[in-house]
């Protein structure tokens, strides 16, 4: 009984010999489909043909175990895994771009992007006749070699995009400080200053350019030290109820009577923004400041020809009497060797008895000091003294170095200054696909062509002309299209110009 029920077992292990080479032939057979798709790793497929070889020959179909049916079975997976595989990753790379293009709506994104491209192509002359205007304003007012220009123009389009200005921005202060009397190369780096004034100063190139030179020529600041100014200029605006652009216009008004009466660049600035904090117009401060300069020194052509007060200016000698009556003997404008003191040095001295005189005494000093029209500016100057601010504002002054490329790098990230910095890198790539020279080729081009249809107008009369422009349109009609068109832009050139 036992030996009966083991033939019984060994029979059900046994498959049939039908369902084993059923199975065989759906394992040929997708091989062969691979084969002809030619999707597939040939050498994951070859593995997986000499596995079945391998199972075919290990003996006769009623031979084959369950275990060898297992294997058939574990083998045909394995083929379908591979098939899926290989048919995902065998994408090309044609399809995978056909799959993105569609997935993204390519057409029209390639259509936009296109039209993008060929407006900007179409401002590239633009910008390349502003490098070249601004170039041409430099060659007026410089005298250098062709290779120092050129060196020049590179070293712009670096430095433009460092400091997020346009190419041609820069050229054109460079050209501005040149037309003041200073060489290319200073003027170069003036221009990096003014350009780094009119970023963290929110002002225009030429009100920079301006300000920093009336400063420069007042208080004789050498060229290769005026960031001093823009310094103080950018620290005091930003700790200080005041702001860079208006401080710099007070001292363009002031700096010339301020340099002259013995002040410095530090001292004029204090009081512009010490006092600017009472009077909250610099504008006015500096008219006021500019008056009582001179006022203490007895100026009175000076301040006639201003158009300010001057009736009952003193000599200095009476004015230094009066001031230390007023003062009972406390305030001195002059200095022990008889020369003047700075305004700075006098108004500080003044301010620390002003207001403990009596109010006939304030009156009676106010007039002597400023005048009837300028006594408003006068006091606030006296109360910012008084209160410290202007002493606060000098200190501020003095230790304001690298304050203003601090600025500058912040400034740096806001977006104004990427949209600038892109604007100089779209100029030096116009400059690159556009040479200037290869767009003067095509105006002269263009002039030669009006020129030359003027003289033939000159010559046979308009009628005629047109009837020799018809006659040739007809003789070209079935030239073709390229030199047809080739004729449309040639008459297009009057045109354009």
């Amino acid at each position: 009984m036992a030996d009966n029920n083991m033939k019984v077992q060994a029979t059900v292990e046994l498959p049939s010999a039908k369902k084993v080479n059923e199975q065989i032939r759906a394992l040929e057979k997708s091989i062969s489909k691979l084969k002809i798709s030619g999707k597939f790793d040939e050498t994951a497929l070859k593995n997986l043909t000499k596995q079945l070889t391998a199972l075919k020959t290990t003996g006769s179909t009623d031979s084959f175990s369950s275990s060898a049916l297992k294997n058939l079975t574990e083998l045909e997976k394995s083929l379908q895994s591979e098939a899926k595989l290989t048919s995902d990753t065998s994408i090309t790379a044609i399809e995978k771009l056909k799959k993105a293009f569609e997935k993204f709506d390519g057409p029209k994104k390639v259509n936009s992007l296109l039209n993008t491209l060929l407006q900007q192509i179409k401002k590239m002359p633009k910008e390349v006749y502003k490098i070249d205007t601004a170039m041409t304003s430099l060659y007026k007012v410089t005298d250098e070699t062709s290779s120092k220009y050129q060196q020049f123009l590179d070293s712009a389009s670096d430095s433009a995009q460092k400091l997020g200005r346009s190419i041609s921005s820069l050229v054109e202060q460079t050209a501005n400080w040149a037309k003041l009397g200073f060489d290319l190369d200073t003027s170069a780096k003036l221009a990096e200053i003014s350009s780094v004034y009119a970023n963290v100063g929110e002002i225009d190139d030429d009100t920079a350019i301006s300000n920093l030179v009336s400063a420069m020529k007042a208080f004789n600041i050498e060229a290769a030290n005026s960031m001093v100014i823009v310094d103080s200029l950018n620290k005091l605006g930003n700790e200080f109820a005041t702001d860079a652009k208006s401080l710099g216009e007070g001292l363009k008004t002031s700096a010339s009577s301020m340099a002259a009466a013995g002040n410095d660049v530090h001292q004029t600035l204090a009081i512009l923004t010490g006092a600017g904090e009472i009077n909250q117009n610099v504008s006015e401060l500096s008219n006021g400041l500019q008056v009582v300069s001179m006022r203490l020194r007895g100026m009175k052509d000076e301040l006639q020809s201003i158009g300010e007060e001057y009736e009952g200016i003193e000599s200095i000698t009476k004015i230094q009497e009066q001031i230390s009556n007023l003062t009972n003997g406390s305030v001195n404008i002059l200095k022990a060797d008889g020369s003047f003191k700075s305004t700075y040095d006098q108004l500080k001295e003044i301010s620390e008895i002003y207001f403990d005189l009596s109010d006939t005494g304030r009156a009676d000093l106010t007039e002597i000091l400023f005048g009837k029209n300028r006594a408003d500016q006068g006091i606030a100057i006296l109360q910012a003294f008084q209160s410290g601010e202007i002493q606060k504002a000098y200190e501020a002054s003095v230790n304001s170095a690298g304050s203003a490329m601090k600025e500058q790098e912040k400034w740096l990230e806001s977006l104004a200054a990427k949209t600038q910095q892109f604007n100089a890198a779209f100029q030096s790539l116009s400059s690159t696909v556009f040479d200037s020279d290869l767009l003067k080729w095509f105006v002269d081009l263009g002039t030669s062509g009006v020129q030359a249809l003027d003289q033939i107008i000159n010559k046979l009369g308009l009628l005629q002309t047109i009837g020799l422009s018809a006659g040739l349109f007809a003789g070209f009609k079935n030239v073709g299209s390229p030199k047809m068109f080739g004729l449309k832009i040639v008459l297009n050139i009057p045109t354009v110009c």
